[in-house]
This record gives structure tokens, C-alpha cells and sequence, in this order.
């Protein structure tokens, strides 16, 4: 392939200004003999010679003149190749902040607006499920993610915040209820891989609760969802959701929330990231203030 050719042809390009194989090694900062070696592979490609020495440097051949014309397009490639590069390298690119949809939608949006004024750059926020967002870290993609589970995966996780999960309905409940009264009600749930349904399900059986025998009538796929659809039920429904997701609704009495007797349904999250940056250093620091 003629990617194979790219560095002889520059060479090339540089004798012929220069007229000399000398000179063009000092431009390309290797020995002379390489600078042969080069024409020689380029030569030996192509099946013709392209310079003839002479007292007083090199010149080009025929077929040198006549391959110069095609180099000129790859140099005129370079030239533009090279002003995009810079123009690259000074785009000032936005900080990228990952965020579960819990948090990306009801914890983060207030500090963004703090975490741009620390690093002054624009933050763009990207909501995904935890998975998607640890692998996203991993591969650069985004700078940082608050996600509300860790992987054994080499990237850096640092404790955020606690978030606590309450059971909730659209009527009235007890204070106070016992784990095995879920099984009077109707219950609306997260899908079976969300992470907060898989954490759930953790503590549950932590106390020998076998989750199968809820009487679950509807599955919805993200925190607003389910909070809605309970809200808008027609005959009681009760679910467990982040407290942050409905603290509105509970002040105004549009929903009602209750404890489960003896269980501590709070959960980590987390600030995963692979390299600590100085925004990221900065952000972090102001967190932990």
C-alpha cells in the first residue's frame, strides 16, 4: 500500500528543494545514509530512478520532474492536513460529565453550573445506564461519570453522595411498613437490568425476601416514568424510587412515601474517572470542601 511510501515521498520533496541529499538530512534529522536508503525504497516502488547527482547537488530526472507533479498534491495535502491539526489542537472541547439517569436528571443539574465556573469550560452532560458509562470512561470517551455502582474495571471511584430509596404510592401509606406488606400491594417496577431494581433486589434477599412473589403488574424504564405512572394510577400502586425523584411531589401530597421497618435502603455513588485531570482535580476538590 502507498502508506508504506508516505515518509520517502516527503523525503523526496525536501532533496529536491534543498537539491541536496546533505541538507535534507539535517531538515529531517536523520543520517544521509537513510536519507539514500529512502530514495532508494522510493525508487525501487515506483521502478524508475528520479535523481541524477551531479558536482554541485542533485537534479531530477525525467521521471523525477514527472513525479514531483504528483508529490505536489500530496505536499498540498499535507499543508491542509497540517493547518487542521492545529486548528484542532486549539478548539477549546467541552468537559464531558456522565451521569446514571437519577442522578444526570435530578442530582447534577444544580452543581453543573458551579463545576463550569471552576474549570471555565462548557460541561456537557451525557445520561447512560452505569455500564454504559463505565466503559465510556474507560475508553476516553467522557472525562467523568456519577454512576451508582463500581466495576473492577482500573478506573478511579471516589464516594459522592448517599441516595436513599423509599417505597412510594400514589395513596396514603403507613410511616412505617413491614417488608412482607409489599406483598398486599400492586407494584410498578424498573426493568429487571436497571440498577436500581438490581439493588434492590440485593437487599431484599439479604433478608431471605424471595422478590418473585410481588404482585408486579407494569415495568417502566426510567425513574420519571415510574414516577408518573404511579402518580397517575387509578387504583393504588406502590413502587421504590430515589427520595430526590419525588421530593416535590411528596411536599405538594401528590404521592406518599413510607420506610421499610429495619432496612436502610440508601445507596453509594460514585465519581468514576481514569486519569485526574486538573478540571477534574478542581471539581473534586469542591466536592469534598
Amino acid at each position: 500500500m502507498i502508506t508504506k511510501y508516505l515518509d520517502k515521498i516527503y523525503t523526496f520533496l525536501i532533496i529536491n528543494k534543498e537539491s541536496s541529499f546533505s541538507k535534507a538530512s539535517k531538515i529531517l534529522g536523520i543520517s544521509q545514509p537513510a536519507v539514500t536508503q529512502q530514495v532508494r525504497i522510493l525508487e525501487n516502488y515506483l521502478g524508475v530512478n528520479l535523481f541524477e547527482r551531479k558536482k554541485n547537488g542533485v537534479v531530477l530526472t525525467k521521471n523525477g520532474h514527472n513525479f514531483l507533479e504528483i508529490a505536489k498534491e500530496f505536499e498540498s495535502f499535507l499543508d491542509d492536513f497540517d493547518k487542521k491539526i492545529e486548528k484542532f489542537k486549539n478548539i477549546d472541547m467541552p468537559f464531558i460529565i456522565g451521569a446514571s439517569p437519577t442522578v444526570g436528571n435530578y442530582n447534577l443539574p444544580e452543581c453543573i453550573k458551579y463545576y463550569k465556573t471552576l474549570i471555565n469550560k462548557d460541561i456537557n452532560l451525557v445520561i447512560k445506564n452505569n455500564d454504559a458509562l463505565l466503559d465510556d470512561v474507560k475508553n476516553s470517551i467522557i472525562d467523568m461519570a456519577f454512576v451508582t455502582k463500581k466495576k473492577n474495571n482500573s478506573l478511579h471511584y471516589e464516594e459522592w453522595i448517599e441516595d436513599e430509596l423509599v417505597v412510594f404510592s400514589n395513596k396514603p401509606l403507613p410511616t412505617t411498613i413491614e417488608l412482607k406488606d409489599l406483598e398486599n400491594y400492586k407494584m410498578i417496577c424498573r426493568e429487571s437490568d436497571s440498577s436500581t431494581r438490581e439493588f434492590i433486589k440485593k437487599v431484599f434477599e439479604e433478608k431471605e425476601f424471595n422478590c418473585e412473589i410481588l404482585h408486579i403488574i407494569s415495568v417502566v424504564h426510567n425513574s420519571t416514568a415510574l414516577k408518573y405512572t404511579v402518580m397517575n394510577s387509578n387504583e393504588q400502586v406502590v413502587s421504590i424510587i430515589s427520595k430526590m425523584v419525588i421530593k416535590n411531589e411528596l411536599k405538594e401530597r401528590k404521592l406518599f412515601s413510607a420506610k421499610i421497618k429495619g432496612m436502610d435502603l440508601k445507596r453509594k455513588t460514585y465519581i468514576a474517572y481514569k486519569n485526574k485531570t486538573k478540571e477534574i482535580e478542581a471539581i473534586l476538590n469542591f466536592i469534598h470542601s
